[in-house]
C-alpha cells in the first residue's frame, strides 16, 4: 500500500447539504470565542428542524433562508441558547427590490466595520451559507465550514448568471453579539 493514492477524505459539503447548520453553529462559536458547545448546538438544531421537516430534506437538499429563519426563531431565539449566548439577527435587505451592488456591499462593509468580533453576517449564495467576518473594496474574507478563507468580491453578484455566485437579498442576515 502507497502513502499517497490520490484519495482525499471527504469534508463538509461534498456529501451533505448541512452548511446552514455549520454557519449557525460556527456564528456562534466566533461571536463568543468558541464557549458555545457545537455539537450539542447542531443536534438542537437537527431535532429542531426533524420536528417539521423531514431531516433527509436538509441533508439532500440544503435549507432555505424560510426555513432557517423559523430555526433560528425555535434554537436562538428561546431557551438556552437564547439566554447564554444572545445575539441580535436581522435581514436588512429582506424584500427589497430594486437593490444595486454597491449599496449591499457599502451596507455590509459599514456593518463589519468594527473591530471587537461582535458581528459577523450570515449569507447564501445559490450553492452555499457561509459567514462573513470582514469585507473591503476587492475582498470577502469567510470564517467557513468549507475551509473557504477569501474570495473575490467581483465574484458575486445579485442579478442571475452575472457571475459565478448570485447573493439572495433575502439571505442575508446581519448578527450582533449582545453584551
Amino acid at each position: 500500500m502507497t502513502a499517497n493514492r490520490g484519495i482525499h477524505a471527504s469534508v463538509q459539503g461534498e456529501l451533505d447539504c448541512l452548511c446552514g447548520a455549520y454557519c449557525v453553529v460556527n456564528m456562534l462559536s466566533w461571536l463568543y470565542d468558541g464557549r458555545v458547545k457545537r455539537k450539542p448546538l447542531m443536534n438542537r438544531l437537527l431535532q429542531a428542524y426533524q420536528q417539521r421537516w423531514p431531516l433527509h430534506e436538509w441533508l439532500t437538499e440544503g435549507i432555505d433562508e424560510n426555513r432557517l429563519d423559523w430555526l433560528i426563531t425555535q434554537v436562538l431565539r428561546k431557551g438556552h441558547y437564547h439566554r447564554q449566548f444572545p445575539v441580535q439577527i436581522s435581514k436588512p435587505f429582506d424584500g427589497s427590490r430594486g437593490l444595486v451592488e454597491g449599496r449591499v456591499f457599502s451596507e455590509m462593509r459599514r456593518f463589519l466595520a468594527v473591530t471587537d468580533h461582535s458581528r459577523l453576517i450570515m449569507l447564501s449564495d445559490q450553492f452555499h451559507w457561509s459567514l462573513l467576518v470582514k469585507i473591503d473594496e476587492e475582498t470577502l474574507c469567510f470564517f467557513d465550514s468549507n475551509g473557504r478563507t477569501t474570495m473575490p468580491r467581483k465574484a458575486f453578484s445579485l442579478r442571475t448568471g452575472l457571475t459565478r455566485r448570485q447573493l439572495f437579498p433575502d439571505a442575508i442576515y446581519f448578527i450582533e453579539r449582545e453584551f
